[in-house]
């Protein structure tokens, strides 16, 4: 038995697992007491896929990932795990750094005119980086696909690699917008940083001359502020709400027709409706979303909200039609699916960097649905 599921690790590894395989995996690391021996398949492969590996340091951090997945799956409400505890393996590996084979689409795969899945066509996901940046003198300007971000400086616009964009002379606002398949950072005036997800753009001002410094976001942003107690930074999102920080780690999501949420990593942020008046202060590892003319708020794994700007999904306790529209904005792509799909809530974890079918196949062995792929519709129907 043993040898047998070994295989099929090392299978899944290498991408080559069947749904009937994949769920045999599931089924078996998901019993408690096999989590010891994946432990040590996930580090023996990290051993041979890295040169001077340190044993210690690969057991911490395969420690360390363990706690952090215990936490996840310890809350008490019912949820179905997608991914039980075996698919660790992809976490462990982006948390040494590793590219393994694991993640890599083939150069087979990325040259084939017409990628095929058991579900049709394929999506691959994103390969480069995307943005148009909207000046307030009327300039649109497509940034390098090869950079992932600018920086925003006293006279000029930049690339992260120094290259010159644009002279800022007569720029008072821009607007960067990232398009489905998209990620980019910029770092503002005051140093702040702010990473973009897909679907989602940020307007600022040129400079910070202000005694707030207020920029506004449609979509989905992590922010890292820079502190300045004189000059408060706010976030102005769809809904108009408004997230008020001297200096803090937060990530806001606000797509239209979703409710906003926001989560803290650290230090205080304040949240105000400018439609109800409502306000609530967030502390580290709580999350608020606006429903009904209030404010919501829980304790969470903060860490789980910005795993999109790792390159990895973190879907915890989400419904199929929350998770399509997560995978709609990555892929570029449109799901089509009956208004009577499964309202039960799932736990998945998996790289960014998969094509998609592989993402569908790993739904599929747990929920009956199926999947038709025909370019960039997906079509999905409830048996």
């Amino acid at each position: 038995m043993e040898d047998n599921i070994k295989q099929l690790f090392y299978k899944y590894i290498n991408g080559e697992t069947n749904v009937e395989e994949l769920k045999e995996l599931y089924d078996y690391f998901g019993i408690h007491e096999n989590e010891e021996w994946l432990s040590r398949l996930i580090q023996d492969h990290l051993k041979s896929e890295t040169e001077n590996s340190d044993d210690n340091q690969i057991k911490q951090i395969v420690d360390e990932r363990w706690n952090n997945i215990h936490a996840l799956t310890g809350s008490n409400k019912k949820v179905k795990k997608i991914w039980k505890y075996w698919t660790a393996v992809a976490a462990l590996l982006i948390g040494v750094g590793l590219v393994s084979m694991y993640y890599v689409i083939t150069k087979q795969e990325i040259n084939s005119k017409a990628l095929t899945s058991i579900y049709g066509s394929d999506v691959l996901p994103p390969s480069s980086s995307q943005a148009t940046l909207v000046l307030s003198d009327g300039r649109t300007i497509q940034l390098d696909s090869t950079t992932n971000g600018i920086q925003i400086g006293g006279s000029a616009i930049a690339y992260e690699n120094g290259g010159l964009i644009s002279k800022t002379d007569q720029v008072a606002y821009a607007t960067l917008h990232v398009p489905n398949g998209g990620l980019y950072n910029v770092m503002l005036p005051d140093g702040s940083k702010v990473i973009l997800n897909s679907g989602s753009s940020l307007s600022y001002p040129i400079r910070f001359d202000d005694s707030i410094r207020l920029v506004k976001l449609i979509g989905e942003g992590y922010f890292e502020v820079a502190k300045d107690l004189k000059h408060p930074f706010k976030v102005e999102t769809t809904d108009r709400q408004l997230v008020t920080v001297l200096g803090t780690h937060f990530n806001v999501k606000s797509y239209g027709g979703e409710l906003t949420e926001t989560t803290l990593l650290e230090g205080k942020v304040a949240l105000t409706s400018d439609q109800t008046n409502a306000t609530v202060i967030l502390k580290p590892g709580q999350q608020s979303k606006f429903n009904k003319n209030k404010f919501e708020t829980r304790n969470v794994n903060a860490e789980e909200a910005t795993a999109w700007s790792k390159n990895l999904f973190v879907f915890n306790q989400m419904t199929l039609g929350e998770i399509f529209k997560n995978l709609e904005r990555w892929y570029d792509v449109e799901f089509t699916y009956p208004p009577h799909l499964s309202k039960e809530e799932f736990m998945m974890e998996i790289p960014k960097d998969r094509k998609l079918s592989e993402i569908l196949e790993a739904i599929s062995a747990f929920v009956k649905v199926t999947f038709k792929i025909e370019g960039r519709r997906i079509t999905v129907k409830q048996e």
